[in-house]
């Protein structure tokens, strides 16, 4: 959540839904999430209570102004509280109908630093064990986007300048996803 207002309310479970990864964003790197509509099966997240005057900032945040996700309101079951309504967020694009033995395309492989931040906010709020152990089986297309460069950015922003002078040069080369490589794995 980047909002400074948000406050932590519970964790919680959207039955019926499956998480699905869909719509590449540069950005990231890959395709983002989307709940998509599934029988038996289940999402776990983390619910936020957010102040009704940063709702915009949250709908522009998710894409809602640019057609990328639409909001939808979904009973979540939470361990603790019982059952609210909440306000979650769908790709305008939902994900065709798929099996739990069915091969996933490449193209629908979130890259690695989106999953990443997936599992390290699912361990951070605790959620069930085999949920993030399923989290940790999905795979990935390795790229790394932009997010690393975003969380430098902001650090810069925020810190002193740092005054020493590097000893070595470090050059990094961009990464580039090659489909049939994968394909071929």
């Amino acid at each position: 959540m980047n909002n400074p207002t948000a406050e932590f309310v519970s964790i919680g479970r959207l039955d019926n839904h499956r998480l699905d990864f869909i719509g590449y964003s540069k950005f990231w790197g890959g395709p983002t999430a989307t709940p998509v509509p599934t029988a038996n099966a289940h999402i776990w997240g983390v619910i936020w209570r957010l102040h009704i005057d940063n709702i915009a900032s949250l709908d522009d945040q998710e894409g809602v102004d640019k057609n990328i996700y639409y909001v939808k309101h979904a009973e979540i079951i939470t361990p603790y509280i019982g059952k609210l309504m909440c306000r979650i967020y769908e790709h305008t694009v939902i994900p065709l109908p798929r099996g739990d033995n069915d091969e996933i395309p490449i193209e629908f492989w979130p890259s690695w630093t989106y999953k990443e931040v997936i599992l390290l906010g699912a361990e951070e709020h605790n959620l069930p064990e085999y949920y993030i152990e399923n989290l940790k089986n999905i795979k990935h297309n390795g790229e790394q986007g932009c997010f690393y460069m975003a969380c430098l950015l902001k650090q810069y922003a925020k810190a002193k300048p740092c005054e020493c002078k590097p000893t070595i040069k470090i050059l990094r080369k961009p990464l580039k996803l090659d489909l049939k490589q994968l394909r071929t794995k």
